[in-house]
């Protein structure tokens, strides 16, 4: 797994500035490499997400998901609404849109499991957070688990991130996008909507594949957004052969 567009030591949580004023969404702005991977090239999606939506990295996370009943496959996610969750770590509730298509068409979104890691206080001392640096937007690290799996079974996306808002507001709208590429196509884009406070969360979205899902490689793009301020990561799993 790599950061796009910047290395961990010179990162810089950069504002999406003006586009922020047209108001587009996270999800329209996905990476495109030149060899047909997910890069550093904005794409818009929002007739894919109008037209085409359907329906570790920690292994302490791992044990939290075999463990955990929230963690069992849902109702699979895809309507115009979303889901609603509840439960959420430092929040009341949330909603999950967005879907599987293509390949992974007939795939099933779980229920997100999360948990707040640190205080803002905690946040802002390990982040070495300062308010000239306004809104902090910063993914730690990313997990798949399995980093292999077969046809029906289920991967975990697990996302580490950190959030603070210059004024410390009592809770911020962040924005949690999971984007799946197969062969270059967009085959997955659950986004997880949630009010939060300041801090560090670990939040982790199983999805369960298709019987019918095609071997090879899955690119995953993960995207974290609060208030315009954006930071993106990059991962990846494999399909095999049942």
């Amino acid at each position: 797994m790599n950061r796009l567009e910047h290395s961990r030591a010179d990162h810089v949580a950069y504002n999406i500035g003006a586009l922020v004023s047209s108001a587009p969404s996270l999800e329209d702005q996905v990476v495109r490499r030149n060899d047909r991977r997910p890069s550093t090239e904005l794409v818009i999606l929002v007739l894919l997400v109008c037209v085409a939506i359907i329906s570790g990295g920690c292994e302490t996370i791992e044990r939290s998901i075999k463990g955990n009943a929230n963690t069992a496959v849902g109702a699979g996610v895809g309507g115009a609404g979303g889901a609603l969750i509840g439960g959420l770590a430092g929040a009341t509730q949330g909603a999950i849109i967005g879907g599987l298509a293509g390949v992974l068409a007939g795939g099933v979104i779980g229920n997100l499991l999360d948990r707040r890691e640190r205080t803002r206080e905690a946040t802002a001392t390990n982040e070495a957070y300062t308010q000239d640096q306004g809104n902090l937007v910063r993914i730690e690290e990313v997990g798949i688990n399995p980093q292999a799996v077969r046809p029906g079974e289920t991967v975990n996306v697990n996302i580490r991130y950190a959030i603070i808002t210059l004024q410390g507001a009592p809770r911020a709208r962040v924005r949690e996008v999971r984007q799946i590429y197969h062969q270059a196509q967009l085959v997955g884009n659950p986004v997880v909507e949630v009010e939060r406070p300041d801090g560090t969360y670990w939040s982790t979205l199983p999805i369960t594949l298709p019987a019918t899902a095609e071997a090879g490689r899955y690119d995953v793009v993960v995207g974290i957004e609060m208030d315009g301020t954006v930071d993106r990561w990059e991962s990846r799993f494999a399909v095999t052969q049942q």
